[in-house]
């Protein structure tokens, strides 16, 4: 079923911007109060011309499906818009994602669980197509005339890679390289170039990692951070990067600032000691690691979030199995903490997916939950890939990166001005 977003919709609070976004109430992932503070973050924040015409004047509809970069997999939730002003790009550094601000008057859609939207344009001629999830932006120039039209897939995939003259962007990533869980092979499977990511690794384990997790400046200068399972939080005499008081104010000020920080297993002690609260690890609490399990197990996997779980059906991905977790979530708390604008907020982790081991009851696996501006992850089991196919789970960690990559403010990434 395609959606359908009319030209001159209705919403009339900003409160409503979800339900504006589907018939089911839902227009993406996990929905989120956005709060009395909606569209007012501090950071560019999208804004474009109304590009409209009269009341009622649809010239057209124009109709496409929003894909990974691998333009097979669908992207629920994207935004898609027409303006006359191109999109200033985003910083070359972290920042406060302020969603993209558009006015009632301006034509624009959601994807639907499929990737599929219908655009509904009021003017003929030249005009910006802009296609954006987080921070994942196509911008092309069409040449809209009057009736129906399909739009290319070339027009309407998520990007690769950066590149401005083109109109495309991705966020800056750096993974900082573990030993265990190849989250890099995932991210290409998904279609996103080599170029895009830097990779901080070296033989010598956690020289490099140390490196740039103390330079402030490295830290800053990205908009996603990855630090997949690996050996840098292990007890004395090995290397426990978590304790370093450095290594835990570059990491908290740049999730507070607006970064994404994406963690998972053995790596929790980043988690448990510079935002610490709001998980409880199994064995956890004590030396550095005390949590890790030497052993993996596979569970049976449980979406609980429905949005992520209808992007999952949609792809016919039912059921499935947490395969290679090495850590288990004992529990997740409420903490007391501060919104974007420093007004106090209390925060509780969001479960995306659960596991069940060996019938035991259901633990949460994949959770996020809110700090300032930005976001932290935290998975229990691997990205990794086991085929050359995005397994599952791939599949379902990375529709929660793209969701967690979202602006705070509003669920759908969209602010109605």
């Amino acid at each position: 079923m395609i959606r359908r977003i009319l030209p001159f919709a209705t919403c009339a609070l900003l409160s409503l911007v979800t339900a504006c976004g589907s018939s089911d109430g839902r227009a993406a992932f996990g929905d989120a109060d956005p709060g009395p503070d909606a569209g007012s973050a501090n950071a560019p924040s999208g804004e474009f011309s109304e590009g409209g015409s009269k009341p009622g004047e649809v010239v057209g509809h124009l109709r496409g499906k929003v894909t990974a970069p691998n333009g097979t997999i669908p992207i629920a939730g994207a935004v898609v818009y027409l303006t006359d002003k191109r999109p200033e790009p985003a910083p070359e550094k972290v920042f406060c994602d302020a969603c993209v601000h558009i006015s009632a008057a301006t034509p624009y859609a959601l994807s639907d669980d499929f990737g599929a939207f219908e655009l509904a344009p009021t003017k003929v001629g030249k005009q910006y197509l802009v296609v954006q999830k987080g921070g994942f932006r196509r911008v092309r120039e069409i040449d809209v005339t009057r009736g129906d039209a399909p739009l290319a897939p070339s027009l309407t995939a998520l990007p690769p890679k950066t590149d401005l003259a083109a109109g495309d962007e991705v966020p800056r990533m750096t993974v900082v390289h573990g030993q265990y869980d190849e989250i890099e092979s995932s991210l290409e499977k998904l279609g996103i170039d080599k170029s895009a990511l830097e990779i901080v690794q070296s033989a010598l384990i956690g020289v490099a990692a140390k490196s740039f997790l103390t330079d402030k400046a490295r830290v800053d200068g990205r908009h996603i951070v990855f630090l997949p399972c690996g050996d840098y939080t292990q007890p004395p005499p090995n290397t426990d990067l978590s304790s370093d008081p450095s290594i835990q104010d570059n990491l908290r000020s740049f999730v507070e600032a607006g970064g994404r920080l994406y963690v998972t297993d053995w790596h929790y002690d980043f988690i448990a000691k510079t935002f610490p609260g709001y998980i409880d690890w199994s064995g956890g609490g004590g030396a550095p690691c005390s949590g890790c399990e030497r052993v993996a197990y596979d569970a049976k996997a449980s979406v609980d979030d429905p949005g992520l779980a209808a992007w999952m059906t949609a792809q016919s991905l039912q059921t499935f199995t947490l395969q290679r977790n090495y850590t288990t979530i004992a529990g997740l708390n409420t903490v007391a903490t501060t919104d974007a604008s420093g007004a106090p907020k209390s925060v509780t982790p969001r479960v995306w997916v659960s596991g069940a081991k060996d019938g035991a009851p259901k633990r949460p696996a994949t959770v996020s939950f809110e700090r300032g501006c930005g976001r932290v992850l935290f998975s229990s089991y691997h990205t990794e890939p086991f085929s050359n196919d995005l397994t599952p789970q791939e599949r379902a960690l990375l529709g929660v990166l793209l969701e967690a990559s979202v602006c705070n403010d509003s669920p759908t990434g969209v602010v109605i001005k």
